[in-house]
């Protein structure tokens, strides 16, 4: 399969054109507070006063149940599971209250990326690697109470390693869409993935992971070797 129709699939929409996935890193209070000390100096100077947004290439979308490649001469993994927050319609300068109608749906999301914590540049060739994004089935707005809580639960070969809530995120989901609206357009069908919590589990080769997302469901992937 290629991966413009694994894209396709995983996102489930009826649009010509692959959304884009859009990213937030260091939404995470106890991660700022951790990193405080590594901010003050340079090339930061300071933490990051306004939210952190990357992009996941189309390459990089995965599914459910897809397999995960461990690059050559990499040993781990690090996983890190968001909710994605799934666009009803094209979305620009909306204020806070308004954000509820323009969204559409949220998935479970496994995103993958080989451990490395400098933020300075955008880290490219760690987080932009083929089916390094796993999406899960999409669940219906109204079905869902209170995105911003969602309990998530991070097992590896069976065995519960962490748990999150989604209380510890410095910015809501509304705010997020909100201030990022004002400057950028999300288009119908666009996918924003609102943070993630500290401390990212660390996997390896051969290791399956389940992700189970309060009311949204679980996302598993296996970790195999690149073939040489």
């Amino acid at each position: 399969m290629t991966q413009s129709s694994l894209a396709k699939q995983v996102v489930a929409t009826c649009t010509t054109a692959t959304p884009t996935v859009f990213a937030i890193a260091l939404n995470s209070q106890v991660q700022l507070a951790r990193l405080d000390a590594f901010f003050q100096q340079a090339p930061y100077k300071e933490p990051p006063k306004t939210p952190v947004i990357f992009l996941q290439p189309p390459s990089t979308l995965n599914r459910n149940g897809g397999n995960v490649i461990l690059p050559q001469g990499e040993n781990e993994l690090r996983i890190e599971p968001h909710i994605g927050v799934v666009f009803a319609q094209d979305t620009s300068r909306i204020n806070e209250t308004e954000v509820e109608q323009y969204i559409r749906g949220f998935v479970p999301v496994n995103l993958f990326s080989l451990p490395n914590d400098n933020y300075y540049r955008p880290d490219i060739t760690g987080r932009c690697r083929d089916g390094f994004c796993a999406i899960g089935q999409e669940v219906p707005k109204h079905a869902i109470n209170n995105p911003d809580q969602i309990a998530i639960y991070i097992s590896v070969d069976g065995q519960q390693k962490k748990q999150s809530e989604g209380n510890k995120m410095l910015r809501n989901i509304n705010q997020l869409v909100s201030f990022l609206s004002q400057f950028m357009t999300f288009r119908y069908g666009d996918i924003l993935l609102v943070g993630t919590d500290d401390c990212p589990i660390i996997v390896t080769k051969n290791n399956c992971v389940e992700t189970t997302f309060e009311q949204l469901g679980s996302v598993s992937n296996t970790v195999i070797e690149q073939a040489r």
